[in-house]
């Protein structure tokens, strides 16, 4: 999760819990951005894990040496409930995580056309629209008279002409693909992370 302090973080740190007997914790501080307040003080924000391990003399040996496993560890019971066991799992997970925020940030964005009005743009409204300009110009090649109709967000659908839902379509197509692209780059430099830090890395940002 992202946590803000007022200093820089060690990348990992481990320490003995003094409400659990034989137990610490081990805590990664990943991709540290320094940042200033509206107040103009200085913080850092960084992505934080924190996972349990046994405690004892040699805990800050283990934790160096174990360090990938336990940072998986820590990531897959912060994000996913469950501990991961490879930076495949991770990767696999990620990727599916930037598709998740895309279809998330389409579903919460509608495109404001030039009428004013909202449109959907998610995937299965796009396909919607896509099919019924498809079954319109069929039904104008076959000499077939039929209304083509469309909607805005939470509107009834009107009729349109074929022209002017084409361009929205094309509105839409043009809104959509630099998201798409972004999360293509994204998976792209997922697959081609090699650690579970560099899969953890990669950032993307739709807005």
């Amino acid at each position: 999760m992202k946590v803000h302090g007022d200093n820089k973080p060690e990348k990992i740190t481990a320490n003995s819990m003094p409400n659990k007997p034989g137990r610490a914790w081990v805590r990664f501080c990943l991709n540290p951005v320094e940042t200033t307040g509206a107040d103009g003080n200085t913080q850092w924000e960084y992505d934080e894990y924190v996972t349990e391990v046994a405690d004892g003399a040699d805990l800050q040996e283990r934790v160096a040496a174990q360090a990938d496993a336990l940072l998986l560890q820590a990531v897959g019971e912060e994000l996913y409930g469950t501990p991961l066991t490879s930076v495949d799992d991770l990767r696999e997970q990620r990727i599916a995580d930037s598709k998740t925020d895309l279809a998330a940030w389409l579903s919460e964005n509608p495109l404001t056309w030039t009428d004013g009005k909202k449109y959907a743009v998610t995937s299965e409204k796009q396909a919607q629209l896509t099919s019924a300009l498809a079954v319109q110009q069929v039904a104008q090649s076959a000499g077939v008279e039929r209304e083509l109709r469309w909607n805005s967000t939470g509107d009834e659908c009107t009729v349109w002409q074929y022209a002017d839902l084409c361009a929205l379509a094309l509105a839409i197509a043009a809104y959509v693909e630099p998201r798409v692209s972004i999360q293509q780059a994204a998976e792209v430099d997922l697959r081609n992370a090699a650690t579970a830090e560099e899969v953890l890395s990669v950032a993307w940002n739709y807005a």
